[in-house]
């Protein structure tokens, strides 16, 4: 028996020296790998993108690790991002196979993580028609009208200010999903939802799942794969979630009731999108997914930017009141008009990245680039924190600057869409977002003048950019702010705003 035991360990070690092995020498460079060839323990839990970071700066803007038996490629400058995922989206537009989060929890239902198929495609198809550059500028109405009532409830309150805009993004979205409002954070649908997004955030962090780096655990009987247990349950309370959001609005189209939304437009055309009923409603819930948590944190960033750097803030003010003036508030007509405000937000997403690993990619076959070898089926990460912090393309990357992103003729600047990632998986709702979020600032700086809050001792407390919190994405750590009217006519204008804006939703529920 002990002879059998000790011959089988042989053979274990013996395949994985030749796996180790096997693997082509004109791989990435990296960092050397331990006893058994893997890098798993070197990448810390929190934060790994810093230690990719790191890498980068040793081994060059290409480099190659492994995470338990995955082969894992990240790029560090946006060429290479621009080369791989772009130029050559037909073969790197794929998802890393995701076992928990992706097959048992969702079933393959959520775009983020479905691989490069049919399935995929039709997904696609419907976030591209409800979100498309024709389709966001239906919805700038309302984002209009709710960033009315935000001002509002920021004159009211701004210490719960972080609350406040996020009840704007959760309406906005949920208005383009469902057509219907969100009033309160306290609201059934808002609730259903954060719970289904907070669950993702726990499951989806890398080393979260045994299985996810060692897939032969599903070849265990089911009942033993624990792995399995609380998502299978997870999963059918978001499919009777997600119906019961969809069947509302089919009630509303059959009394004539529905506002137009993504889910009308589905419902209308479900063969054409080859969605079935599930599918469908999962698809629906894509916006709130992908678009509340990013929208918030991205506004936290651009007042945490303007307590960081009140030059900026003060330059961004002056321009509102020379192009906009001091009797109406900021809207999208002014967009053009006001370059140094569109810098401010670029920057700031710039500055400090939401999604410092971006989504990762992977690969559907061998491929070589700049004579470096990538097998089939690596993981590819578009590490953002190390592109934006490129100091040949962001000179100073660690200084909040605004300036970069006016008078340059450089494409790259003048149409800045890195944040939302590359080629065929770049994000379908960023023409939503980039919306709310020009109102959210030129509305805030407009209207309040924007300072820290103070301790006991009446220093101003600043929020420290270099620590965050961590999950789907990366936010700031709470601060607190002091919104104060700029002018003796602010309040008035805000008020009488805020209730034309609620008397023109009465209609929507």
């Amino acid at each position: 028996m002990l002879n059998d035991l000790f011959a089988l360990v042989l053979f274990i070690v013996a395949m994985w020296a030749i796996w180790v092995n096997r693997r082509p020498k004109t791989l990435p460079p990296g960092p050397p790998a331990g006893l058994w060839g893997l890098h798993t323990h070197l990448i810390p839990k929190t934060e790994p993108w810093k230690k990719f970071y790191e890498w980068h700066q040793m081994y060059g803007p290409v480099i190659s690790f492994t995470f338990g038996p995955q082969n894992v490629v990240s790029l560090g400058t946006a060429k290479a991002a621009w080369d791989l995922l772009e130029k050559r989206g037909d073969i790197y537009s794929s998802r890393p196979r995701s076992i928990v989060a992706g097959e048992i929890y969702s079933d393959g239902n959520r775009g983020i993580f479905t691989p490069y198929n049919q399935r995929w495609k039709n997904w696609r198809s419907l976030m591209q028609a409800g979100m498309n550059p024709t389709a966001s500028l239906a919805y700038r109405e309302r984002q209009t009208l709710e960033s009315a009532i935000l001002l509002k409830d920021l004159l009211e309150d701004s210490d719960q200010y972080r609350d406040k805009i996020k009840r704007y993004t959760t309406s906005v979205v949920f208005s383009i999903a469902y057509g219907r409002r969100v009033r309160s954070l306290k609201d059934d649908i808002v609730l259903g939802n954060g719970q289904v997004e907070g669950y993702i955030g726990k499951i989806v962090l890398p080393g979260k799942f045994m299985v996810d780096s060692w897939p032969i655990l599903l070849w265990l009987p089911k009942w033993l794969q624990w792995f399995r247990w609380e998502p299978e349950v997870r999963k059918q309370k978001d499919i009777d979630f997600y119906m019961s959001l969809m069947n509302t609005v089919k009630s509303q189209i059959a009394d004539g009731t529905a506002q137009n939304s993504m889910a009308t437009r589905a419902l209308d055309k479900q063969s054409q999108f080859g969605l079935d009923e599930v599918q469908t409603a999962y698809a629906l819930s894509g916006p709130y997914a992908a678009g509340v948590g990013t929208t918030t944190a991205a506004a936290d960033i651009l007042l945490m930017a303007m307590l960081n750097y009140p030059e900026c803030l003060q330059k961004a003010q002056e321009e509102l009141d020379r192009v906009v003036g001091p009797h109406r508030l900021p809207d999208f007509t002014d967009e053009k008009t006001l370059p140094y405000c569109q810098a401010c937000i670029k920057e700031a997403q710039r500055w400090y990245t939401l999604a410092p690993t971006g989504v990762p990619h992977a690969v559907l076959q061998d491929d070589e680039y700049e004579g470096m070898f990538i097998p089939k089926g690596t993981t590819i990460y578009s590490n953002l924190y190390a592109i934006f912090r490129d100091p040949e393309m962001f000179p100073e990357p660690e200084v909040y600057r605004p300036e970069r992103f006016l008078n340059t003729d450089d494409p790259r600047f003048n149409n800045f869409l890195l944040q939302f990632g590359f080629g065929r998986r770049i994000c379908p709702g960023m023409h939503v977002a980039s919306a709310s979020l020009f109102l959210i600032f030129t509305r805030l700086l407009w209207a309040f003048n924007i300072t820290p809050k103070k301790d006991d001792m009446g220093k101003p407390i600043i929020p420290d950019f270099n620590v965050g919190e961590t999950s789907l994405i990366r936010s700031p750590l709470p601060f607190g702010i002091v919104l104060e009217p700029r002018r003796n006519d602010v309040a008035e204008i805000i008020l009488r705003e805020a209730e034309s804006a609620e008397d023109q939703l009465k209609s929507w529920l």
